[in-house]
């Protein structure tokens, strides 16, 4: 693991291909910003600050997106799982400090594979009423400040509620920008964000541009059954590699 600082060409290359793969994905699929790009960065960097990065660069990202893809939110779906995320950010804070970065992994880890599981298996929550909104918005809350992957409960619930690909994207993307700014705030309040984060960030600035570029042509090619194996895809393989990383 680097200290610090990241002074080496192998650290700023892991970290650069973790952010531009992870925008690049990001764009096609409304999500997997930091459950993509945490992993990979924390190869090279601490997960503190990967965390850092990750949130300065995916607010960015969310905040272009939400925008963009405004007219197509669920405003309703947006709003419960907005402000149940926001319940949830300190205790994140707390677990970020206390509880170990395996174990955090691990659990992540297995909660995204068994997600995977049941959504490729056709489960379908449409009946179920606003709670497993509340329930997923305020677990992804819990993982957005302490792992920076708040992904995972979101998609888990969308997806769940069989969702089309255009309503997906803005609905996750509105969350994510708006959590993105409570996220940042309360790192910044807890001395989190420091220099060397930021400046971290502003290196990969470049392969975030690029993921980004490469990524808008193609997301309008990805949609009903297509967008579905993707998103089941990105879930699998986030999952995985989580509890691998978590466990060498």
């Amino acid at each position: 693991m680097a200290d610090s600082a990241l002074v080496t060409t192998a650290e700023l290359i892991v970290v650069g291909v973790a952010v531009g793969v992870a925008a690049f994905v990001q764009v096609i699929a409304g999500f997997g910003f930091a459950l993509l790009c945490m992993p990979i960065m924390t190869l090279a960097i601490p997960v503190e600050k990967a965390v850092v990065v990750s949130t300065l660069l995916s607010t960015v990202t969310t905040s272009w997106q939400s925008w963009f893809l405004r007219k197509d939110a669920d405003p309703p779906l947006v709003k419960r799982l907005t402000i149940s995320a926001y319940v949830g950010m300190p205790l994140g804070l707390v677990i970020l400090e206390v509880v170990s970065d395996g174990a955090l992994k691990v659990v992540l880890g297995v909660s995204v594979l068994l997600a995977t599981f049941l959504l490729a298996r056709r489960l379908d929550l449409r009946h179920v009423g606003t709670g497993l909104d509340v329930a997923a918005g305020f677990l992804s809350g819990v993982l957005n400040t302490s792992l920076s992957t708040n992904g995972p409960p979101l998609v888990f619930d969308l997806h769940a509620r069989h969702l089309d690909a255009a309503r997906f994207r803005a609905t996750i993307s509105a969350v994510f920008a708006l959590c993105s700014v409570g996220a940042l705030a309360l790192f910044i309040g807890r001395g989190k964000v420091t220099p060397e984060g930021v400046h971290a960030a502003l290196i990969a600035l470049p392969a975030w541009l690029v993921g980004q570029s490469i990524g808008w042509p193609i997301r309008k090619h990805m949609h009903g059954e297509r967008f579905r194996v993707l998103v089941l895809c990105l879930l699998a393989a986030a999952g995985t590699t989580t509890v691998v990383f978590a466990l060498t």
